[in-house]
């Protein structure tokens, strides 16, 4: 009897023991980004980030980088990413894929919620409107792009211009990338964000000079921060309260412009992307099946 006795009070030890090592168990938000440009360079400088939201939230928040927006697709579908910055058509594709949640949209310096693709070639181009652009290479960023391919596809695809059959398109890999390939000559014309000419001007000084605007596409939903399924409203809550307040303050802002431009957050709903769908239709993109 004492044997069995002791036998039930030493298992109650062990489990109040697990009980408490759960309990104490730190809580991690992983937050997904894209290299603007240099993957380390992107790490160093998302530190401060990292603290900054560690510190209103009262949660530990880690940084996880991908080489490509897809990565942080699908970390949020896999559970390895607990919220992402990323573009709107990144969003929808994590939307489709894994029910993630549009939470926040980013703010441009304008105080805007939406931005454009420019169609870019050089100064001295013999390229003086889009029909010029048959027979023409042109450089998109990267098939999961929204502004680097999806709108100024589609704004090719409205004009009458098959990409597939009228013109020969790369993939760059960055809009930095794609500016860089017009100027050195690979490319006859470039779709990029406005402005990339400025927001790169001390790797590109000659930019503005060398090159010119052909047209835009219409307004696009910008960077969204777009959070996994998993998280609860309250977690979600405070993550937003967290970004609009750092926003607010003049060394978070400094942080958010540098890193991606961002200057503020407005709370988003996915309807506002609605539009994204509807351009994948007309460039043929089956959401469900990327």
């Amino acid at each position: 009897m004492q044997k069995r006795v002791l036998g039930i009070l030493i298992t109650a030890i062990i489990a109040s023991t697990l009980l408490i090592g759960c309990s104490n168990e730190e809580e991690v938000l992983t937050m997904g980004f894209v290299p603007m440009r240099d993957g380390e360079q992107l790490i160093e400088s998302l530190e401060p980030l990292e603290d900054m939201i560690s510190e209103e939230m009262g949660i530990t928040v880690e940084a996880f980088t991908a080489t490509n927006y897809v990565g942080v697709v699908e970390g949020l579908g896999s559970g390895q990413v607990d919220f992402g910055f990323i573009p709107p058509f990144a969003y929808v594709l994590a939307n489709a894929e894994s029910e993630a949640r549009v939470s926040l949209t980013v703010l441009n310096a304008s105080g805007e919620s939406s931005y454009r693709s420019q169609f870019l070639v050089r100064e001295d181009s013999d390229i003086e409107d889009f029909e010029d652009l048959y027979g023409k290479t042109l450089a998109f960023v990267d098939p999961s792009s929204t502004s680097g391919y999806l709108f100024p596809g589609a704004h090719l695809y409205d004009l009458g211009i098959d990409i597939e059959e009228d013109i020969t398109y790369l993939y760059s890999g960055g809009h930095d990338q794609s500016l860089q390939l017009l100027l050195s000559g690979d490319v006859d014309a470039a779709v990029t964000f406005v402005d990339v000419r400025e927001r790169y001007k001390d790797d590109f000084p000659d930019a503005m000079e060398k090159t010119r605007v052909l047209g835009y596409t219409m307004d696009i939903p910008n960077i969204s921060v777009t959070i996994s399924d998993s998280m609860d409203p309250e977690t979600e809550a405070r993550l937003q309260e967290a970004l609009i307040k750092i926003a607010d303050t003049e060394e978070g802002a400094e942080l958010l412009a540098e890193l991606f431009n961002i200057h503020g957050f407005v709370v988003a709903q996915d309807r506002d992307y609605d539009i994204i769908r509807d351009t994948a239709k007309t460039m043929n993109v089956d959401l469900s099946n990327q």
